[in-house]
């Protein structure tokens, strides 16, 4: 079993002072964040102007920039620990939409496919958006909190929400940062290109607010930012031309001694337009530039659903930090926010719970060549990716386990153990960010005494991830004796137990076939022969098996028409293509997203990339799968297409089965590694 190495780190935050406090039923008051131990993984540094193509140089470790793999609590906690402070802090968290967010899954194979035009074989989700209410609140409450111990002084929260619970966490807000220090609300525009949310009826939605909050208002860094004007609105008031051809527009002031005169403004040296709480000149993402004109509108996709504009977040660097400040977006995505502040001159800090969001900002930093160090919060978790494509697969873990709409559950329960004669068993999983304390109990002791009144339960599981050390199976015994209020038994079960006993399920490991060969004195011929990975045939399976029943369905529906058609005396109509499935190549190299080398072999652990090596796949193109080394020790990272790691190293022995390896190295030496590393 992994060890839960957490502390609790008592928060110093004052009472709130005087404003609204939000109440609803299950409201908790955190007083401490999980303080776990944190692993540097490894480290990013940008090479040399004269380092050579290949050949690994020692670098200084530098700077405070940080991306952290955890959640945003544990990172504030880390922070806390090690008196960092930050000076601006932008989140971005979920926005309690209803909703899973995905990303599409593409074969990297050169363009080359038997889907129809399509390289995807679906999605993998990213996030799961769906709360309720309650919870959604609690847990941002918390972070919240959380963030208000690492800023500094002078620091200020950009909070970017939308219409879906975004009043309620403006009264969190004021809670946490009391109401005389809010600044301002931003209204992003973003911008539509499609006419389809019009159709329910209802005006269009597009756009999202920013909260703007600072741990004091007369202190607070607030730059001036000033827009361009646009063409019309220069030749409608910068109307003249002097000799030296300097537009310029004339004024009426009224002078000290009271007369009018005529001043000259030129339009070089007017600064602009002052920057007002309603932003309309950034597209999203993912708007269509050929309905809208502004900024943002060419930025690179980086394949994240939510991804902000790195125009939007590199607006609110400069205008809330100064160069050598440091900057942090606790819920990162993409890491627009981290890029922002390192073309800026700012130190970062970014930090994701989800390891494909880790991933992204990882790359794009490194592509921006910032120097930075990865961190991975140990706390005794291991994720399937993220929170979301965990929690998916823990039920699985569960002998027997149905829904709660298959029992006919509250929204409270996750599903349940069924019994005989309708009867059954809920479960209610603590989420993989929470901790079951005293006070978390308590709200679920309620639900369950409520269990009493339909007479169907015969017990009540409760699975966590974390938990106080004084809530174990005797505190929850005698907290239900002295209620007096159900005699049902709820039973306590760690989520690693079920993990150890069966989590080996879940973290099936892929494989590679690796050759390595002396080219030229000095040199060595890696060649990445063929890859592997059992959750991506599982997935490329469902694919074709989705397909070809679609496939065969359209078919009985076109023999129909076919029938219907000659009866008319029409035309028989052209029959549907037909379905070829998606199959693995002899290689696999499709597989792959990316291939990175590690010539360093530090001793303890520590992952230093090659820059020089760095093997990235587009959508439709395939890594090169063939590389030249200036050594034969060496460790080999591959990604797979859904984002699953495990390192290949030259100077493991082999496993057993394996073929044989050359001492000289002469000829092609081929190993299969299973290993998987996080």
């Amino acid at each position: 079993m992994i060890r839960d190495p957490y502390q609790p780190l008592p928060y110093t935050i004052a009472p709130a002072r005087g404003q609204a406090l939000l109440s609803f039923e299950g409201r908790r008051m955190p007083d401490n964040m999980p303080l776990f131990e944190t692993t540097k993984v490894e480290e990013v540094r940008p090479p040399p102007s004269d380092q050579l193509p290949g050949i690994e140089q020692p670098t200084a470790v530098s700077g405070p920039n940080l991306l952290m793999h955890g959640d945003c609590l544990s990172a504030c906690a880390y922070l806390k620990a090690n008196n960092i402070k930050v000076d601006l802090v932008y989140i971005d968290p979920p926005f309690a939409s209803g909703a899973n967010y995905a990303k599409k899954i593409y074969l990297r194979n050169g363009g080359k496919t038997t889907l129809e035009g399509s390289v995807t074989v679906g999605e993998e989700v990213m996030y799961s958006d769906i709360w309720q209410k309650e919870d959604y609140l609690n847990w941002l409450y918390e972070r919240l909190l959380a963030i208000r111990q690492i800023l500094s002084e002078t620091g200020s929260i950009y909070v970017h929400l939308d219409w879906h619970i975004g009043h309620y966490v403006k009264v969190l807000l004021d809670e946490v940062f009391g109401e005389d220090d809010f600044i301002e609300e931003i209204i992003w525009s973003y911008g539509s290109p499609s006419g389809g949310r019009a159709k329910t009826g209802k005006l269009v939605k597009n756009h999202d607010y920013i909260l703007h909050y600072a741990m004091s208002y007369d202190s607070r860094i607030e730059n001036k930012i000033y827009l361009p004007y646009s063409q019309a609105y220069i030749d409608d008031w910068f109307k003249y031309t002097d000799e030296k051809g300097r537009r310029y527009r004339q004024r009426m002031r009224k002078g000290d001694d009271g007369k009018n005169f005529w001043e000259i403004q030129y339009l070089d040296e007017s600064p602009g337009i002052p920057l007002s709480t309603v932003w309309t000149d950034v597209l999203t993402v993912y708007a269509d530039p050929r309905a809208y004109t502004g900024a943002g509108q060419s930025e690179l996709d980086y394949e994240y659903t939510t991804q902000k504009p790195e125009a939007l977040v590199s607006r609110i660097v400069q205008l809330a930090s100064n160069p050598g400040m440091t900057v942090a977006d606790l819920f990162c995505g993409s890491g627009p926010m981290a890029v922002s502040a390192h073309k800026h001159g700012r130190r970062f800090i970014a930090c994701d719970i989800g390891i494909n969001a880790v991933q992204t900002t990882r790359d794009r930093l490194a592509a921006a060549g910032a120097s930075f160090d990865v961190l991975k919060i140990q706390d005794g978790i291991r994720l399937f990716r993220n929170p979301a494509q965990t929690l998916a697969k823990i039920f699985s873990l569960v002998e027997g386990f149905k829904t709660r709409k298959e029992l006919e559950l509250g929204e409270f329960w996750d599903g349940g153990l069924p019994g005989a004669s309708g009867r059954y068993i809920p479960i209610k999983f603590v989420g993989l960010q929470e901790r079951l304390t005293p006070a978390l109990l308590d709200v679920y002791l309620e639900e369950i005494y409520q269990l009493e009144a339909n007479n169907r339960a015969d017990g009540v599981r409760i699975i966590y991830a974390h938990r106080d050390l004084a809530v174990d199976q005797d505190y929850v015994n005698k907290r239900i004796r002295e209620s007096g209020k159900t005699q049902l038994k709820v039973e306590l079960a760690s989520l690693n137990q079920l993990l150890d006993k069966k989590g080996a399920s879940l973290f099936t490991p892929d494989s590679a076939m690796v050759s390595v060969k002396v080219s030229q004195p000095g040199k060595w011929a890696v060649a990445v022969d063929q890859y592997f990975s059992p959750y991506l045939k599982a997935k490329i399976d469902e694919f074709n098996s989705k397909r070809g029943k679609r496939k065969k369905a359209d078919i009985l529906i076109d023999e129909e028409d076919k029938g219907a058609e000659s009866e008319n005396g029409d035309q028989p109509a052209k029959p549907p293509a037909k379905f070829h499935p998606v199959k693995i190549s002899e290689t696999g190299l499709e597989l792959i997203e990316s291939i990175q080398f590690d010539t360093t072999l530090r001793s303890d652990g520590v992952w230093i990339s090659n820059p020089a090596l760095e093997d990235k796949a587009g959508p439709k193109d395939k890594v090169k799968g063939r590389y030249v080394l200036s050594t034969d020790r060496f460790r080999i990272k591959f990604r797979n297409i859904a984002g699953d790691e495990f390192i290949w190293d030259s100077t493991k022995p082999e496993p057993a089965g394996a073929p044989a390896k050359k001492a000289n190295r002469a000829k092609p030496t081929k190993r299969k590694a299973g290993k998987k590393g996080r």
